[in-house]
Parts: C-alpha cells; structure tokens; sequence
C-alpha cells in the first residue's frame, strides 16, 4: 500500500475549482486553455480516465497513418493537454525526487507549437475546455462507469499514487473526489453535443463489439473515412493484442513514457467490458446502482453494463 506521506510532489493532488487533480496537471495550463487557439483540423480526443484513452489515441493514430502503427506521430500522445511535458525521469518518493527533481514544464507549450493536423487529448470537463472548441473535430469516448471504476482501482495501485481500496474508489467517484471527476457532468456535457456536426460521440462498448463500423465513423467524423482495406488494418492494429505488441515494442526502443504512467506502469490493461463484476460486491453494486438512477434520470444517455 502506498505511504501517501512519501509521496513526491507530481503523484500527490490538489483542487482546482472544486475539482481533483493530480499535481502534474497544471492549474495554469487549465487557465490558458479558454484562450487556445484551436485549429479547424485540431482532433480532440476527449474521455474521462480510464475509459479507453489510449485505445482511442491508437485508433486516431492509425487513421492518421494509414493503419500503420510505426509511422504513427506519437510526439503528442505521451499526455492529456493539462499535463506537464512527462518525457522525463520520475520519482517514486520525497528522496528520489530531490535528486531527480521534475520540471513541470507545461505540455501546453508543445501542443501550441505543433504542426497541423494535432491529435490533442484531455480530460477535462467540457467548461474548462476552449471556447471555440468546436471548432475542431471532437471525439467523445464514454464507458460504462463501473468498469472506469474497477479500471481506476488497478492502475492507482500499480502507480503507487494512492492507498485505494475498492469501497474508497467507489466512494470517491459517486461523491466527485476522483481525480478530473464528477463522472455525471462530465459524459452528460458531452452526450448534450452529440449531434454537433463536429462531434463524435462513441460508446466504448459499441466500439468493442463492432470496431469496423465504429471506426469508420470515427474516421468519418474527423473528416479522414477510409478505403476498406486502411480500416481493416486499423481494426487489427487496434485490438487490445496488438496494440499491446506495439507498446512492448516501443518500450523496449526507449519510448516508455509513450505506453507506460510516468515511464514504469502499462496504460493498457485487459480492454474486457463488464469485468466489475468480479470486483463488486454485491452492497457495492447495489449502493452504485441507486446513485447512478437518481443521478442519470432526467438524461436519454444509456450505459451497457456487460
């Protein structure tokens, strides 16, 4: 279990406007996003953690790529956009750090400068983004809540961020203390501009049952639709394996901090829908399952639990 005391400055959190947040994002870059200058060929990828981000990235990337994962461009894809540059050295306790302190250089930094077209991801909610954010190609992932919630207890633990159990994540998500957190607003913000020209709203379960037809309209939504024998390479280069495959060997190239959290843990776990179930007891489901009814009864948007 992780010694919350030891931890370095970077893994411990802070609020900003009543919202959790990791120290390694950055209020200031919060603040400066309302007046970033989005590019009409921008694509932003917008998700709450852990609900298939990276897949995402991977599946805009290899649109971008022709369904090729080596030449995809990753110089963007280490971070969300609120995040400091993590092409770094990283700490795991107050000792390490202070021989190999972090900069917190902002990310900001490098995604303004960037060449078109730019793959941005955040996870930020839809009133801290841009104001002309839709002017851009906007992609929304949204996945069941429970298995977010399962997804989250097992990547903290590995990262050492936090002392989790499963009652205290539960807890932290319905009562709006997980990090970039509440969950309700968030995917509801972005379920109201589904039928935006310029958004692209994706379950993730949808995705995983039928990646062909999903991806098309991903790639149809950014403005890239694709022959079909690109999509069917994107659809095998982003199934769980072989994206897996490529992030083993982009680790072992000295690109970890693309595919691992601060350079040691996988983003990637098993990409299964419905694996809450061994994790919930059976008073946790049913304690979860009345919040989410009264919290997510005056909206349309439906979740697949399985």
């Amino acid at each position: 279990m992780a010694d919350e005391g030891n931890l370095p400055y970077y893994l411990n959190q802070h609020k900003y406007k009543g919202i959790m947040y990791p120290n390694y994002a950055l209020d200031s870059s919060i603040e400066r996003l309302k007046s970033f200058e989005v590019r009409p060929d921008d694509i932003w990828i917008l998700t709450f953690p852990k609900a298939g981000t990276h897949w995402m990235m991977e599946i805009v990337g290899l649109i971008l790529s022709d369904g090729d994962p080596d030449k995809i461009d990753r110089s963007l894809f280490a971070q969300t956009v609120e995040m400091i540059n993590l092409d770094q050295r990283f700490p795991a306790t107050k000792d390490e750090e202070k021989q190999y302190p972090v900069d917190m250089a902002p990310f900001l930094d490098v995604i303004e400068k960037a060449p078109s077209p730019r793959a941005v991801l955040t996870h930020l909610q839809f009133d801290l983004l841009p104001r002309d954010i839709l002017k851009a190609k906007v992609i929304y992932l949204a996945r069941n809540p429970k298995d977010i919630i399962v997804s989250w207890f097992q990547f903290v633990g590995k990262s050492r961020a936090l002392p989790l159990t499963m009652d205290r994540t539960i807890e932290d998500f319905i009562t709006g203390e997980m990090q970039w957190g509440p969950w309700p607003g968030h995917v509801r913000s972005f379920w109201e501009l589904k039928d935006h020209d310029n958004v692209t709203f994706v379950f993730y379960e949808d995705l995983k049952k039928e990646p062909a037809k999903y991806i098309q309209k991903i790639s149809s939504g950014i403005g890239r639709p694709l022959s079909e024998e690109v999509l069917q390479k994107v659809v095998k280069f982003s199934h769980i394996d072989a994206q897996k495959a490529t992030f083993k060997k982009m680790a072992e190239s000295g690109k970890g901090n693309f595919v691992k959290a601060v350079g040691e843990f996988s983003f990637l776990n098993t990409g299964v829908s419905g694996r809450w179930k061994n994790f919930f007891t059976v008073a946790q489901n049913e304690s979860f399952d009345e919040w989410y009814k009264n919290k997510m009864a005056t909206t349309d948007l439906k979740f697949t639990f399985e």
